[in-house]
């Protein structure tokens, strides 16, 4: 072991090895996840033989993420309502973690109209009291990206499956 060492020659070449091999996984390391960006999804629901055009936008971030459900009644450019959430966001090879940090929902004007912006509520406010028991604080869910999609599969109402509308969407990038 003391002649390995010893040896200039066997020494440089071992670190030259180590170096070579290092470089690629450093380099995998500062590459942005696939799951980065602003992703969006929009469909049709029905309430009362009204229909309504809803734009689900999901923004994904390195740690965070902000997801606002947009809906508006068909041919009409009012905005009716806006869900919103906000949060921390871990992930591994296929899942991500969503931990819930704030609610959102529309920001009224002086008519008491949804202006189409959002207003963000945390924890210890009127909003965050009055309607965290319809979200989950934690929702783990699992993601396929393609080239300009994302499909994110999640149990959002935690009864065990992913087969509720809204928890299997394909969002495009946008």
């Amino acid at each position: 072991m003391n002649r390995i060492i010893k040896n200039p020659v066997l020494y440089i070449l071992i670190v030259v090895l180590c170096f070579i091999l290092l470089i690629p996984s450093c380099e995998s390391l500062k590459k942005d996840h696939e799951f980065i960006g602003t992703w969006e999804f929009t469909g049709k629901i029905t309430s009362d033989d009204i229909v309504y055009n809803t734009t689900r936008t999901i923004i994904l971030m390195k740690n965070s993420y902000e997801e606002t459900y947009v809906i508006q009644r068909e041919n009409s450019s009012s905005v009716s309502a806006i869900i919103g959430t906000m949060g921390d966001l871990n992930y591994s090879h296929s899942s991500l973690i969503f931990e819930l940090k704030k609610l959102g929902t529309c920001t009224l004007d002086e008519l008491e109209r949804c202006t189409g912006n959002v207003e963000w509520h945390g924890e210890g406010t009127g909003y965050w009291a009055d309607n965290e028991q319809f979200f989950e604080k934690t929702v783990i869910g699992h993601y396929e990206t393609g080239s300009a999609t994302l499909r994110l599969i999640r149990d959002l109402n935690n009864d065990g499956d992913t087969l509720d509308t809204g928890e299997d969407v394909t969002f495009e990038m946008i």
